[in-house]
């Protein structure tokens, strides 16, 4: 619950009583009931999100700390929200491929292999590595992204002679390291 002007609490933070925590978000004092805390042992998932937010708070003071990383992060906040906030996000959240267009890709070289990679901040590289039947690597190398800032565009370097069977395997890199990878098979 937001609070409006309110002098008694603008600016500050605390618990209040038991049950009433006082916080600011953004320039806003807000009020949330305190949470309760199970007595019960942590599950593996607890644990491993835990451990992730905790290297999410890591990253992000590093990002606080580097002023050119920082002003990346505030050029991007929101209402409530703070360059560090938005950093521990970012950590927390790998990059999507949404898509692989593989449908101009004919293993000749030149051929272009379009690939739609989306993150929460900011997808920093595609790789793309393509292989045979029998894995043997044909070609790899790196996606350019396209003026339209969402699609990365890979041209062919290699020819391909045989394309069953062919596996092209992209991965999609953010900022803070997070990688996604994504198998085709032709």
């Amino acid at each position: 619950m937001e609070l409006l002007e309110n002098d008694l609490i603008e600016g500050s933070s605390g618990r209040f009583g038991k049950r009433l925590i006082y916080s600011q978000r953004g320039r806003k004092t807000v009020i949330t009931r305190r949470s309760s805390r199970k007595r019960d042992p942590n599950s593996i998932r607890q644990q491993v999100v835990r451990e992730t937010f905790a290297e999410g708070i890591i990253y992000a003071r590093g990002v606080i700390a580097d002023p050119e990383l920082k002003s990346l992060y505030q050029a991007k906040v929101k209402d409530n929200q703070t360059a560090f906030n938005l950093a521990v996000s970012d950590f927390c959240k790998a990059p999507q491929i949404t898509r692989v267009h593989v449908f101009d890709y004919t293993g000749q070289i030149g051929d272009k292999i379009i690939v739609r990679a989306v993150d929460d901040f900011k997808v920093v590289s595609v790789e793309l590595k393509i292989t045979d039947s029998a894995d043997s690597l044909i070609e790899e190398g790196t996606a350019v992204l396209s003026p339209n800032g969402a699609d990365w565009i890979y041209l062919a370097t290699a020819t391909n002679p045989v394309l069953a069977g062919t596996k092209i395997l992209v991965s999609a890199a953010d900022l803070p390291g997070n990688v996604t990878t994504q198998e085709v098979l032709l």
